[in-house]
């Protein structure tokens, strides 16, 4: 239990992240995000997923080693979990 207590904040921040910059990309759907986002704990989890995707895609673009082939997949990561946000948001999932 201990293990949870320590990761749930974490797996918050990252939601809270993800949520933030959605909004930020998504700014047509700010208010209706942030809604589903507080009673849909799918929409919560795709937020958080988001949020660490964009962290690390961050990261690896400030490291002048990072590989392009990973910095290319992790581009693709977001784009696809943000398609996945507009179809939750348009009920579509």
């Amino acid at each position: 239990m201990i293990w949870k207590e320590s990761v749930a904040p974490l797996a918050g921040h990252a939601a809270e992240q993800g949520l933030a910059r959605l909004m930020m990309r998504l700014p047509a759907t700010r208010a209706t995000i942030r809604a589903t986002a507080a009673s849909d704990p799918d929409l919560y989890e795709l937020c958080g997923a988001y949020g660490e995707a964009c962290a690390v895609l961050d990261r690896m673009r400030r490291d002048l080693a990072a590989d392009p082939a990973i910095v290319t997949e992790y581009e693709i990561i977001c784009e696809e979990i943000e398609a996945e946000v507009m179809q939750a948001l348009l009920g579509d999932r």
